[in-house]
């Protein structure tokens, strides 16, 4: 059947890497299809083999008729040659032959039918079991089919996620960034705060005598004069 080899090259074919179309959609409408145009002219078959096999049936009862009528009149024409009457005997014999005559042809036919019957029958027998695995088959490369498509879904989602992920850490960065920038700006104007309020003090301690006084010229000069008289 061509459709098991169509199935078997899409199995073959199905298994690739992620992302990859494992069997494609059309060629599965197309399994579906020869599926139920098979299953349906199985459906036919097993009818016509119905109707034959009801002739087979009738051709086998008009045989068993046959041999009933024959050994009926058998019976009469050995009561007509027992009773003298051979004219009457060879009459029923000539009934006989004519009747042996339509039983042998009936037997023939229905000898050759019934092996039709046989053939046919055995012949939808493998086209079922063929069909029903065909079925199976088609089972599995659809399994396959939803399976790719669910990884395919998987993947495109993870690939967004992921990327929406790097998005919201990069911005997360820039705003640490900026955080961090004010806290140094802040820092920096305290700083700055400081060192003026520091430097005002200090002009207020000069002015008032307080704290470290400079040395002039003439301070140093005196003080080199009086480590020389000391020495």
């Amino acid at each position: 059947m061509s459709i098991l080899k169509d199935m078997f090259q899409a199995l073959k074919g199905g298994v690739s890497e992620v992302g990859e179309a494992v069997v494609d959609g059309n060629l599965v409408r197309i399994l579906e299809q020869d599926i139920r145009e098979d299953s349906d002219a199985i459906n036919k078959a097993k009818q016509s083999l119905t109707n034959l096999k009801s002739t087979e049936i009738q051709l086998k009862r008009k045989y068993v008729s046959f041999e009933t009528d024959i050994e009926d009149y058998e019976t009469k024409a050995m009561d007509a040659l027992d009773g003298g009457k051979e004219d009457l005997a060879v009459e029923v014999s000539e009934r006989i032959a004519e009747l042996e005559t339509d039983r042998d042809d009936t037997k023939t036919e229905y000898d050759q039918l019934a092996e039709e019957v046989n053939g046919l029958n055995r012949l939808i027998k493998n086209r079922v079991k063929n069909l029903e695995k065909c079925k199976r088959e088609l089972e599995k490369i659809k399994t396959v089919e939803q399976l790719q498509k669910t990884t395919a879904c998987i993947n495109r989602n993870f690939s967004s996620t992921k990327s929406s992920a790097n998005r919201v850490q990069k911005s997360l960065e820039r705003v640490r960034k900026k955080q961090q920038d004010w806290k140094d700006k802040q820092k920096a104007g305290d700083w700055m705060v400081e060192e003026d309020h520091s430097s005002d003090l200090d002009k207020k301690l000069s002015a008032a005598g307080i704290g470290d006084i400079k040395s002039s010229g003439n301070d140093v000069l005196s003080r080199l004069k009086a480590k020389k008289n000391a020495a």
